[in-house]
């Protein structure tokens, strides 16, 4: 199996938790991972969980392996005004996980309704802050002083508890077996955490199954989602399982 990851090095480490049950690893922008999968570039790919979330019906998801944690991976919201004033968010529209990730954190932790815009990724961090209160950036390289970094996925644990879960391991509908999520499943559980999941302090921010809180997780993104207008509802992730019988400690999803 050809399995697409993201060029983050967090997500990109999946490829060396699932090595031997993988035959092939392709690197692939997350916008970009669930259109890898209906051109057959990549017979698995990590999807960002919105875009699972929004077309269920286009995917079958791997039970129990997943792309989570504490810290986002992809982008910082650079804030350069103070939070109480907060009225306008730029961003770059291949983001889009998360700008409505930030929206949540910000309206339900710092009672802020910034409104959004999609800009050119290419204009400077200090151009965009002279017109907006904030930007969603993935380079936070020249943050002007006086300006506020947050972290997306940290202000959701604050919020929630919980990790985030950034991304799904999933194939196009129909086409994954249990028999396939097993072997998955089994490599992601059995692995031990690469350098990748650990942040400079040495404390362990990432993970690859939905063990722990990580499920709970899931289901607080899709609720809200579903709660901000988002979503219609709150659909149910096309999770394949391994097969095993019900209650067995590797099968935590459906049978499939």
């Amino acid at each position: 199996m050809r399995l697409a990851v993201w060029p983050h090095a967090p997500a990109r480490a999946l490829g060396d938790v699932l090595a031997g049950v993988v035959t092939e690893v392709v690197e692939v922008a997350p916008y970009e991972a669930a259109t890898a999968l209906l051109e057959g570039r990549a017979d698995l790919a990590l999807v960002p969980t919105l875009a699972v979330l929004r077309d269920p019906d286009a995917f079958s998801v791997a039970g129990g392996v997943a792309f989570a944690g504490e810290r986002c991976p992809t982008a910082r919201l650079v804030v350069g005004s103070s939070l109480d004033e907060l009225k306008t968010v730029a961003f770059d529209p291949r983001q889009a996980q998360e700008v409505l990730l930030s929206s949540i954190v910000l309206r339900e932790h710092f009672g802020a309704q910034p409104s959004v815009t999609p800009v050119d990724p290419a204009l400077g961090l200090a151009d965009l802050l002279g017109r907006f209160n904030a930007v969603l950036t993935g380079d936070v390289r020249d943050v002007p002083e006086g300006a506020v970094v947050l972290d997306p996925g940290q202000e959701w644990l604050d919020l929630t508890l919980r990790p985030f879960v950034w991304g799904l391991l999933a194939a196009p509908a129909g086409r994954l077996t249990p028999a396939q999520v097993r072997a998955l499943a089994e490599a992601a559980r059995a692995a031990e955490p690469p350098p990748e999941a650990f942040d400079a302090d040495g404390a362990l921010v990432y993970q690859y199954t939905l063990d722990g809180y990580a499920s709970d997780g899931l289901e607080e993104f899709a609720r809200h989602l579903f709660y901000h207008g988002a979503l219609a509802d709150v659909p149910t992730v096309p999770f394949v399982g391994t097969g095993e019988p019900a209650g067995d400690a590797t099968d935590e999803e459906n049978d499939g």
